[in-house]
């Protein structure tokens, strides 16, 4: 019983970390664009 219990709470976490990585490359796309259009606009 509490070996299934340990599987699924992994599995949760995993889904956690997969999502978290996907903000952080998201973020990361629209401050990469935000500092193209930044320095385009400055030069």
């Amino acid at each position: 019983m509490g070996k299934s219990k340990k599987l699924a709470h992994s599995k949760r976490e995993e889904e956690q970390a997969r999502k978290v990585m996907k903000v952080i490359g998201i973020s990361l796309l629209i401050l990469s664009l935000a500092l193209l259009i930044g320095i385009s606009f400055l030069g």
